[in-house]
């Protein structure tokens, strides 16, 4: 039997725990501070009167500290991490026991973070996630070790996945300590100009929009406020500028992370694995089996699509996740050719994706669209019709509101109709969306948790079917829209799906609407 590995976090993770404490602490501190520094300061002969309540804030503030940083000493010294015969235990003996149990063949992939206090005192965090859907959306282990202890449990994790081969024993832990976290030399190292190229082609228009709208009205605000010439409205103006200073703050970081967050990005396939690194002030590496990959998928903004540049990004658990939905790329912006052999090298499994014939939306589909569009127009015609009627608007504005608003709408059709479409092929399933930009999603049909069909009674009437693939996957990732098709390719679709899952051993994925799968 197995001799079980049994160690604790890094003495540091109490620090980083208290991270939320302190800035609690810290607003007390400050409300303290305003409510009695001013009667201290502006009344010196009654400093004894004032300073019993300033001291007994500053003690029950102090009280407050200690209690918090006991309270997580004593968790970090109860919770106790085990490996044993292929299983990774964590274990808490607090007052609310926990223990929590996950077999290596579960784990869907092991990755490494370091954030700026972790560099300086040379510790790591592996982070490892399963193959659950109820956990997709966040990490579910998180483990703080210094850095050499933390390669060498990751080499010894990565050894676990691999049912068909015994978990190496302790020794051989300790001999992977000595192995790079990724080969010495990458299949693909982006250089300076690489990151420039895609922090500008993966600018998003709709930041961009906010960012010139916060700029200009940040400008107005303060022509307005040096002309007026009154300080009646300082504290509007205030309020205001920094409602403006905010949206300008998340537009400008929104746009400025895509040239500095992937900094030194370094990728390379080895054997059945990809090795992903990059970052400056947190520093990221994913080890990724290949076969935990649920999909692939090529994203085109809107200067990438004028200008030819694609970047590819890999689907599984564990990346994406957390709300930061731009941690999972595999080849950042670059153009077609070169997209495909960086693929090739990397993901030869889907080195195709760009190549296999997809079907824009049957012309029929437009029946389906302005149908509804058309009955729309009326009531929206009716409504501003009645609005003139009873003078709530102007003849102008009952005319031109509608008229833009339909013409935004058409707009969107054309772009969707000149955009979407799929394909459906013997081992995968292309889905293509998007209006100004473009989305494309490769997804292998075993590798597709159920597939949701849906038809209206007009869609059924001119034989065209859409739905929804459901892969295992972070929120942002998990739904992906099949555009509509003939029904005609049903029933292939549903033999192909079928025919990978029942190799597999899994039950009827596809659930039609009204029906039972």
């Amino acid at each position: 039997m197995e001799t079980p590995i049994r160690f604790r976090n890094h003495i540091s993770i109490v620090a980083e725990r208290m991270v939320r404490g302190l800035v609690f602490l810290g607003a007390l501190l400050a409300g303290n501070l305003s409510q009695n520094l001013p009667g201290l300061l502006e009344d010196a002969g009654h400093i004894s009167e004032n300073l019993p309540a300033f001291a007994a804030g500053l003690a029950g503030i102090f009280v407050l500290f200690l209690i918090l940083v006991l309270w997580q000493v004593m968790i970090w010294s109860k919770t106790y991490i085990s490996i044993c015969e292929n299983t990774l235990v964590i274990e808490r003996n607090t007052m609310n026991r926990m223990k929590y149990t996950i077999a290596a063949s579960s784990i869907s992939n092991v990755n490494m973070e370091q954030n700026l206090f972790e560099m300086l005192i040379g510790t790591s965090k592996l982070k490892l996630d399963t193959n659950s859907l109820s956990t997709a959306n966040k990490t579910d282990v998180q483990i703080l070790l210094k850095t050499a202890q933390a390669e060498a449990l990751k080499q010894h994790l990565m050894s676990m996945m691999h049912q068909d081969a015994p978990a190496p024993q302790p020794e051989a832990a300790k001999k992977a300590a000595a192995m790079p976290d990724a080969p010495a030399s990458f299949d693909s190292h982006a250089d300076f100009g690489d990151i420039l190229a895609h922090g500008f082609f993966s600018i998003s228009l709709f930041s961009l929009l906010i960012l010139v709208l916060s700029i200009a009205g940040a400008v107005f605000s303060i022509r307005e406020a040096i002309f007026s010439g009154s300080t009646e409205g300082l504290a509007g103006f205030l309020v205001s500028f920094l409602l403006i200073f905010g949206l300008f703050a998340s537009s400008f970081w929104d746009i400025a992370r895509g040239f500095i967050q992937y900094y030194n990005f370094r990728v390379r396939r080895l054997e059945d694995r990809l090795y992903i690194q990059y970052g400056l002030l947190r520093k990221v590496s994913y080890t990724v089996p290949v076969d935990k990959i649920q999909a692939l998928k090529i994203n085109q903004t809107l200067s990438a699509r004028i200008g030819g540049r694609y970047m590819a990004e890999i689907i599984n658990i564990g990346m994406g996740d957390e709300g930061n939905d731009r941690n999972s790329f595999l080849v950042l912006y670059c153009r077609k050719d070169t997209l495909l052999k960086r693929l090739s090298s990397l993901l030869p499994e889907f080195a195709d994706s760009l190549e296999l014939d997809v079907q824009r939306q049957p012309s029929r589909v437009w029946a389906v669209w302005l149908i509804p569009f058309g009955i729309a127009g009326l009531l929206l015609g009716f409504l501003s019709w009645s609005l003139y009627w009873f003078q709530i608007l102007t003849a102008f504005w009952c005319i031109a509101a509608p008229l833009l608003m339909a013409g935004g709408c058409l707009l969107l059709m054309i772009l969707r109709y000149l955009t979407c479409g799929c394909a459906l092929k013997e081992d995968y399933v292309l889905a293509v969306n998007g209006y100004l930009g473009r989305r494309v999603t490769m997804a292998a049909y075993h590798q597709i948790q159920y597939v949701e069909l849906k038809q209206n009674p007009l869609a059924m009437l001119l034989h065209l079917q859409k739905g929804r693939l459901h892969l295992l996957a972070g929120a942002g990732n998990q739904i992906h829209d099949l555009p509509y098709f003939s029904s005609k390719k049903i029933d292939f679709f549903r033999r192909r799906l079928l025919h990978s899952k029942e190799q597999r051993g899994y039950t009827n994925p596809i659930n039609e609407k009204g029906e039972q799968a």
